[in-house]
């Protein structure tokens, strides 16, 4: 038993080194009170982000297809165009022109240069957007997109959804890829791809030519389903989303680098059939671990029980693990967003088990931990999110090995 013990401890000390706690930032919510278009304002951006203890931090690169860098793959002059209010929600404030593309150098490579500044980051790089427009806000659209309406979604019954260019196209593929050889070419040490911001994107809208042609060729003379759960159809539609994840891998070995692949999965709960991933967002996450395409899943948001907050959320992880089983790294949530019930924030859990938020991150951190994570993902570190005093819970927080071996 000695000896069973001194491996285990071996193995938790190793991983309580290298327990990650990834940030999501997006500069431009800290617009209106810095000048995130300047080497200065970054700084103060990531000295905000940095009190969270975030060893890792992943820069958001885009508003829904909007580059925030001097991309080629984009027309810049329709980027610019000054925004039309009465194309803009009215919660949004307009902040005048913020010209990220402009900046030299641009914004995306002075934010990776200033996280390469830092003492305590480990890791920096790109949070990406699968979305075309941002929660479906046509705004956000890319001139790209914007230019190929031949490739724009189409829900069953044949009208057009311009919000998203399907991935069932070869082309809108190359256009991505493109994306992501440009945010490479800057530096980045991980591409984490947020699939759940996916602008209103579905299966649902997803019955586009090839899909269709598709269909014909696997269920010949059989109707398309009007009912996108179908799980036939889910396949169908799922494979441009595993082709598009073949060329980002492809598009990272090209690099020569070490660069990690991350992508996110929301809405998770015990379920041994399709989730709310596949069918809201078009791919199955366990096909993606089965076939090898990234090196780490984020777990961005859970579907708990208020009843058994922590309790669930345990089985939620355990079941997650399980399958993954060792085969790429796995991040769970300490989520300040609280959109619905089915994805509560820390702060909800904590209303839910009755005990403050600074003890709810304790929990959640202790959970993971006992799951065997690589780490947690915050979502996302903006000006008003994560108090002080949760921070100094993420930023203090150590594995505790004693403990861990001991049961």
């Amino acid at each position: 038993m000695k000896g069973l013990a001194a491996c285990l401890f071996l193995v938790l000390a190793a991983g309580a080194c290298a327990f990650e706690k990834i940030a999501l930032v997006d500069g431009f919510d800290y617009a209106p009170d810095m000048d995130t278009e300047t080497v200065e304002g970054v700084r103060k951006v990531l000295a905000r982000v940095r009190e969270t203890g975030a060893d890792t931090i992943l820069w958001r690169t885009h508003s829904g297809a909007i580059p925030r860098y001097a991309s080629a793959a984009v027309d810049l002059s329709v980027v610019e165009q000054p925004l039309d209010k009465r194309r803009v929600p009215l919660t949004l404030p307009v902040r005048g022109w913020v010209r990220y593309q402009r900046c030299v150098p641009d914004a995306l490579e002075t934010a990776f240069a200033c996280c390469a500044e830092l003492n305590g980051v480990k890791c920096f790089g790109a949070h990406m957007l699968q979305e075309d427009a941002h929660g479906g806000r046509y705004w956000s659209l890319g001139s790209w997109t914007l230019d190929h309406p031949q490739y724009w979604c189409r829900s069953a019954d044949g009208k057009m959804e311009m919000h998203h260019a399907s991935f069932a196209y070869p082309e809108v593929i190359a256009h991505r890829r493109a994306i992501v050889r440009e945010v490479l070419a800057r530096g980045a040490q991980m591409i984490y791809l947020d699939t759940t911001r996916n602008g209103g994107y579905g299966p649902r809208s997803d019955y586009v030519k090839p899909n269709l042609d598709e269909w014909a060729r696997r269920h010949p003379g059989e109707p398309v389903p009007a009912d996108f759960h179908d799980p036939r159809w889910l396949e169908v539609v799922a494979r441009g989303h595993y082709a598009y994840y073949r060329a980002i891998r492809e598009e990272i070995r090209a690099t020569g680098r070490a660069v990690q692949f991350v992508i996110t999965i929301g809405n998770v709960r015990v379920t041994d059939g399709p989730d709310w991933n596949y069918a809201g967002c078009g791919f199955d996450w366990r096909k993606v671990v089965d076939n090898g395409l990234v090196e780490g899943l984020a777990v961005v948001s859970i579907s708990a029980d208020e009843n058994d907050p922590f309790g669930s959320t345990e089985r939620i992880f355990r079941h997650v693990m399980q399958y993954v089983n060792g085969r790429c790294k796995v991040y769970f949530p300490i989520r300040a967003y609280n959109f619905s019930k089915s994805q509560p924030s820390y702060e909800q859990l904590a209303k839910w088990a009755g005990i403050k938020p600074p003890e709810a991150i304790r929990r959640l951190m202790d959970i993971a931990v006992r799951c065997g994570a690589a780490g947690i993902v915050m979502e996302c570190v903006d000006p008003g999110n994560y108090p002080a005093a949760d921070c100094k819970i993420i930023r203090t927080f150590k594995v505790n090995v004693t403990s861990e071996v001991s049961k």
